[in-house]
């Protein structure tokens, strides 16, 4: 009998999309998958897409509270041995779910698989249509070496992995504990970090997830809170540079990762967001390298900025 995997699915404002995506969990070939969807107050038409599809999901409604709130809710419903994420813009293509299972079953020191994914940009006409190389795609069993194994460093500098194409053991999840609550972006790369200290992760190299690019999704405004260097900066306060197996990265790189980081936080509200932020930043980073004109630079256009009002 197949141990059945759990699909979570947070859902905000997503009618358009989300049925799409339902749909393409639905048709895996996989024998025993559980969708829920959670419905995080949506106030379009979500919950009535959601519930058109009967007894083949399982739909919870619930006040507006943010993605981690949203995904820890479809979790501590889940009944599945495996459990999977895809946002509610997202599709996935045949044989992720039934690989991934395959996967952690022949490897039991592997608590995450994910796959690759195909950034899905709209037609001219602004559709979204499926891309003709993924008429006959599936997913397959050939990993990315690269990016497998005990990749928690690796996570130190990129996140590598894409919510819509995870798979994780229950029990890992039962031990890593809920999404981050304080963390309304970034909760996900948090996540990835504190699976990343319990056991190995594995990439899938096939692409197992058309990750759709809305428009205007790029260009939204930067958070005043740096989700992503709060993210990296607590975990290395929480476990320090060394890794669980052992291995730990150069310190300069490290510095360099976090101020990188900032600068580029500073920058998107430098162009797009609040001057002050940008000023702060960029001072900061101007007094401690003094021989760096662009930091001076900016910080004179974000003090510019603030003047101007």
């Amino acid at each position: 009998m197949a141990e059945r995997g759990s699909v979570v699915i947070p859902c905000y404002n997503c009618a358009e999309t989300v049925a799409e995506t339902i749909e393409s969990v639905l048709a895996q070939d996989y024998p025993a998958v559980e969708v829920i969807a959670v419905n995080d107050g949506s106030k379009d038409t979500t919950l009535s897409v959601l519930r058109s599809f009967g007894e083949r999901i399982w739909v919870i409604d619930q006040p507006n509270a943010g993605p981690p709130a949203a995904r820890n809710a479809g979790m501590a419903a889940a009944t599945g041995e495996y459990m999977a994420f895809v946002d509610a813009d997202d599709v996935w293509l045949q044989g992720k779910v039934s690989s991934q299972v395959r996967h952690l079953r022949e490897h039991p020191d592997v608590g995450t698989v994910f796959t690759g994914w195909h950034v899905w940009h709209a037609d001219s006409d602004g559709r979204f249509r499926r891309p003709r190389q993924f008429d006959q795609h599936r997913v397959d069993d050939v990993i990315d070496q690269r990016c497998s194994g005990w990749i928690n460093n690796r996570l130190l500098l990129t996140s590598e992995l894409l919510t819509s194409t995870v798979m994780l053991r229950r029990d890992l999840a039962e031990r890593v504990g809920s999404f981050d609550l304080k963390l309304w972006n970034g909760d996900d790369y948090d996540y990835w970090l504190r699976l990343s200290r319990e056991a190995r992760i594995t990439k899938l190299a096939s692409v197992g997830v058309l990750y759709r690019q809305l428009p205007g999704s790029v260009s939204r405004s930067p958070k005043d809170i740096n989700f992503e260097y709060e993210v990296v900066n607590g975990a290395l306060i929480r476990w320090g540079p060394v890794g669980p197996d052992g291995s730990s990265l150069p310190e300069p790189l490290l510095r360099n990762r976090l101020q990188t980081l900032r600068l580029a936080h500073a920058y998107a509200h430098l162009k797009h967001g609040k001057p002050e932020i940008a000023w702060q930043v960029y001072r900061r980073a101007a007094m401690e390298n003094p021989l760096k004109p662009g930091y001076w630079l900016n910080a004179v256009r974000a003090a510019a900025r603030i003047i101007a009002g």
